[in-house]
């Protein structure tokens, strides 16, 4: 007859394995369960802080012995018067006195007389004679006012034809002898520009004008060698 409480010896080893490790996991288990119960139960860690006393005291008593600082106190601005005001009207200076100066009016010089050889000269020479010793002073000098340079008869200047077509322009400087009736004499072309047409001209120009003559002591004489300059220029007129 076989036993029935005789086992296989194999079986039995893991038998055992298992209790052992059924044990070893309860007793990890309840070690966890008593851990997590400490720390519920620990309480709170205490926070220390170290004061230095020493510190504070010195800044308490520096606090206490330091004054306290004054008060700065601003002086009021200086009250400034106004300056009284003039009420009075200002004095107007008085105008000063025009004093009318008289002039005096001063007479006429006398006109020296003539001569009876001399009204005789200005007769003849009014009545269109020409030549030397037309003045009725002696020609001693150069004239206090000389004669002038534009004619006053109204004497036309013709522009020449041939320099008028070809659109030229000229001049001409001259010398003449002004008598003391006013027409000239001896004249000479002294400087021409622009052709022999222009010169002509000029010279024709002056013999017909009539100007007014040099003066010496307000009396009409004869100049020398006066300048006369004609100049042609087109669209003058």
């Amino acid at each position: 007859m076989v036993n029935l409480n005789q086992r296989h010896p194999i079986e039995s080893i893991g038998i055992l394995i298992l209790v052992i490790l059924f044990h070893i996991f309860g007793i990890l288990g309840l070690l966890f369960l008593m851990h997590s119960n400490k720390k519920e139960d620990m309480p709170a860690p205490l926070e220390i802080r170290v004061v230095d006393v020493s510190s504070a005291a010195s800044s308490a008593s520096a606090q206490v012995s330091q004054p306290p600082a004054p008060e700065m106190i601003v002086p009021p601005p200086p009250e400034i018067e106004p300056p009284p005001i003039n009420t009075e009207a200002p004095v107007q200076p008085k105008p000063p006195k025009i004093v009318k100066k008289q002039v005096k009016k001063r007479e006429p010089a006398a006109q020296p007389a003539k001569s009876s050889a001399s009204d005789s000269q200005n007769q003849g020479n009014m009545n269109g004679t020409s030549g030397e010793g037309m003045s009725n002073t002696p020609n001693d000098g150069p004239p206090d006012r000389s004669a002038g340079s534009r004619a006053l008869n109204g004497v036309k200047m013709n522009y020449p034809p041939d320099m008028e077509a070809a659109g030229k322009e000229g001049r001409g400087i001259l010398s003449c002898d002004i008598e003391a009736d006013g027409h000239t004499n001896n004249c000479n072309v002294i400087e021409a520009k622009g052709g022999n047409s222009f010169k002509e001209e000029a010279l024709r120009y002056v013999a017909s004008a009539r100007y007014r003559p040099a003066t010496r002591n307000g009396m009409p004489v004869k100049e020398k060698n006066h300048r006369l300059t004609i100049s042609f220029k087109l669209g003058a007129g």
